[in-house]
């Protein structure tokens, strides 16, 4: 028999059992908790939601209740261990410290039994095993799948089998502790209360059973790790009392399969008492996870879903990203898409990352676009000129020798190769940069770590550095030095792996070779499909020479036969080229091809002469007199005055006009005539033919280029001439000679760079014999007295010269 004294416990006046109100709070806790709903064979739950504090639920009864209880409540949802939480309540231990046991115990948990889960009593808190039932029946009973957070206020270290959890701790008798406890791993490998242990023990400075409500605060946060390309969950478990993180700790979990088997767990609390009934509870403040959650929906570039959304949960005003739950590539129906950095979000500022929300959710969709045939993406190569500057990675770049480059590769296995190497040999032209190989994958979070180069300095090949799932893959970097070998204007690199190759890289080198391209064209001709006149030249040689010392043919411009060259251009397209005024050139051959068109003008000289010289009827008296031209124009219509045109179309050299009468006018014999002395030709003896009043006057002299001439014009007969019917060479009436530098027809000529070739342009000119006033007596025939005249018709030609000058 055996008599045990308690004080009397203070009354407070709260309601439905409690010593003390808990905090106020506008939660209700039966909203978000399903009380526990173990139900043990040889000891009670008695959890029970408040119906006064309905925040609140009573995890185990007074003294005045039996001994040896267990309760607890579940979350009726889980949280997702991928997102971060805070997890904020009050917990009551009571009020007579040495005496209250056995405390409580925050538990995440993936139990078969759910909400049905549970421990053993007393210090088994509920949810370990290896305690009794106060009936000497020893209790295997545990959460399987779980991990929890001890608020202990009973040391047990004593000597009975079923009091040891702590007998190799510090003893906190009549304070408490904190832990972390791992209840049990699947299949039970404990035995007995002691070897449970804890995974971290924390002495209190104060007692926990002080008749107060004690806060109590959780925090989680998730950290990502990948281990031979496996995505591995952690995170750290901070936990900590009356706002003082120094009466807590953080646990550190590496992988939450190991504890949980999966990334979403149910979580709750746990409690029991021993021999010593005592009444504990908790209040909720603040549940975790509690935001608005964030949708992120994957779609092709029609807008069809091609993977299950994801949701993710987390707390107002935590920060959340969509990119990192984002795939690079995702398979759907035996096809690869590819992210294609497009999305649009629903969020305030459209970006894909915020603050949670307490009162609006909001939804992402990444889009990614169709990769067929798969094979082409599977290896993808870039390259970057270092000593260029540059900072992005592309297909092609320039350099010099003596640059340095990056090579980038990436792998991702979409053809289910998940193990096997890269080859990689470089061009002849580059050297491989020792140390400088590098890796960043799934393990390296994504950054670059330089690694054994050994294989790849020896024969190009690097392993994959584990096996990587389908979909994923990692990247590859390491540095050359251009070394030109050769006359090579490119360096060209692919790599393979297996049967598969990546694109090509080139990087472009200064050509040591170039050429200049002379092409000769007519100015008159449509400049889109310029007609060529002579056969283009091509002068190739190496960079930095002048034409001339490949070529010294006169072919900058060339002379050619019947043209003038008039101007020249750079410009490849011709139809908005400037032309410049034609002159000799010596371009330095360049790594660039230059295309040099000269134009030329096809050369004309046009006589236009007035198609007659009709003086008109007159009467046949033999008398001494001059016939005028325009004596008869009202009959004869004569346009006056009478001239001649020269028309001169960017020709080189001078001309010269003369004339000459083919002999005496004669008459045409007419054979039928009544009059004998017309049936045969009668000439019209000692007749002459004047031209009076010449004027030689350029008509066109504003129409020319800059550059164009002008010409020295010569009159050289004199003003009232006569032509000799008998004569046997012209009559020199006009010279024109050109003043300029020109490309003369059919010149070998070698004029020094530089020389500018003067433009002929086009001339008319125009000669007439008096003008509007003295026209009709400027061209007259004078026939003397002695010459006897008849009735008919008598007619001359003359013959008009335009001739080049030499």
């Amino acid at each position: 028999m055996s008599l045990s004294l308690f004080p009397i416990q203070k009354t407070y006046g709260a309601a439905d059992g409690f010593p003390v109100a808990p905090p106020a709070s506008t939660l209700n806790a039966s909203d978000y908790f399903t009380k526990s709903q173990a139900d043990p064979k040889n000891f009670p739950n008695v959890s029970a939601f408040s119906k006064a504090y309905p925040q609140a639920l009573i995890v185990t009864g007074s003294r005045e209740t039996k001994s040896w209880q267990i309760g607890g409540m579940w979350s009726k949802s889980k949280i997702d261990l991928n997102s971060a939480f805070t997890y904020d309540t009050y917990h009551y231990f009571g009020s007579h410290p040495g005496v209250d046991a056995d405390g409580m115990a925050f538990v995440l948990q993936n139990d078969p039994l759910t909400i049905g889960a549970y421990g053993s009593p007393g210090g088994g808190l509920g949810a370990y095993p290896w305690s009794t039932d106060g009936k000497n029946n020893m209790i295997k009973q545990y959460i399987r799948n779980a991990l929890a957070v001890e608020m202990d206020n009973w040391w047990n270290g004593s000597g009975v089998a079923d009091d040891r959890f702590d007998v190799n701790y510090p003893n906190t008798f009549g304070v408490g502790h904190l832990g972390v406890v791992r209840p049990g791993e699947t299949p039970l490998t404990t035995k007995k209360s002691e070897d449970v242990g804890h995974l971290q023990y924390i002495q209190l400075n104060k007692p926990l059973s002080d008749g107060k409500f004690r806060h109590f605060v959780v925090k989680w946060t998730p950290s990502v790790t990948y281990q031979n390309g496996v995505r591995i969950l952690g995170g750290d478990l901070q936990y900590y009392l009356d706002d003082d993180p120094t009466q807590g700790s953080t646990f550190h979990i590496n992988n939450v399969l190991d504890y949980f088997k999966s990334d979403k767990v149910y979580y709750g609390y746990t409690g029991a008492s021993g021999a010593n009934p005592t009444f504990q509870a908790v209040a909720l403040i603040k549940t975790p996870q509690n935001a608005k959650p964030v949708t992120v929906k994957f779609t092709d570039s029609a807008g069809q879903q091609i993977a299950d959304p994801i949701t993710i949960p987390g707390d107002p005003g935590n920060s959340w990203d969509a990119s990192s739950r984002r795939p690079e590539w995702i398979q759907y129906q035996n096809n690869w898409y590819q992210y294609a950095s497009k999305y649009t979000a629903d969020t305030p500022d459209g970006k894909d990352s915020g603050q949670f929300s307490a009162t609006t959710s909001y939804t992402v969709t990444y889009q990614y676009q169709l990769r067929q045939p798969p094979e082409d993406f599977v290896l993808q190569k870039a390259v970057r000129n270092d000593t260029a500057g540059e900072t992005e990675f592309k297909t092609e770049t320039n350099g010099q020798n003596g640059d340095g480059v990056t090579y980038q590769l990436q792998y991702t296995n979409l053809t289910g190769m998940g193990t096997g190497s890269i080859k990689d040999q470089l061009d002849p032209n580059t050297t491989y940069t020792d140390g400088s190989l590098q890796i960043a994958d799934a393990d390296t979070n994504n950054e670059f770590v330089t690694i054994d180069d050994t294989s790849f300095n020896t024969n190009g090949t690097l392993a994959f550095p584990y096996t990587i799932p389908n979909g994923q893959g990692f990247r590859v970097r390491f540095k050359a030095k251009i070394d030109r070998k050769d006359t090579a204007e490119k360096i060209l690199n692919k790599a393979s792996v297996g049967t598969l190759f990546s694109n090509q890289t080139t990087i472009h080198l200064p050509a040591t070779t170039g050429k200049v391209i002379f092409r000769y064209v007519d100015r008159a001709s449509d400049m889109a499909k310029p007609t060529e006149i002579a056969p283009e030249v091509t002068v190739s040689g190496d960079v930095g020479k002048h034409v001339s010392e490949i070529n010294a043919d006169p072919i900058r411009p060339k002379a050619i036969d019947g043209y003038t060259v008039v101007d020249q251009a750079t410009s490849s397209d011709l139809t908005s080229a400037t032309f410049d005024q034609a002159s000799v050139v010596d371009p330095v051959i360049s790594k660039d091809d230059l295309v040099v068109t000269y134009r030329y003008e096809k050369q004309m000289l046009k006589l236009t002469v007035d198609p007659t010289l009709d003086f008109g009827q007159f009467d046949n008296k033999s008398v001494d007199r001059t016939y005028y031209i325009g004596e008869n124009q009202s009959t004869t219509k004569q346009p006056l005055p009478f001239g001649v045109t020269v028309e001169d179309y960017y020709g080189t050299q001078g001309w010269q006009l003369s004339v000459q009468q083919d002999g005496q006018f004669k008459s045409t014999p007419k054979p039928n005539s009544q009059d004998p002395n017309l049936q045969v030709a009668q000439t019209l003896t000692d007749a002459t033919l004047h031209l009076m009043n010449p004027k030689l006057k350029r008509t066109d002299a504003t129409s020319n280029p800059t550059w164009a001439q002008e010409d020295t014009m010569d009159y050289q007969a004199p003003d009232d001439f006569s032509l000799n019917p008998t004569a046997t060479s012209p009559t020199v009436l006009a010279q024109v000679k050109k003043s300029g530098h020109y490309r003369n027809d059919g010149s070998t000529d070698k004029d020094p760079t530089g020389t500018l070739y003067d433009n002929s342009g086009y001339g008319t000119w125009r000669i007439n014999f008096g003008d509007n006033d003295s026209g009709a007596t400027s061209v007259g025939l004078h026939v003397p007295a002695s010459t006897p005249r008849y009735q008919t018709r008598y007619h001359t030609t003359l013959t008009w010269n335009l001739s080049l000058l030499p």
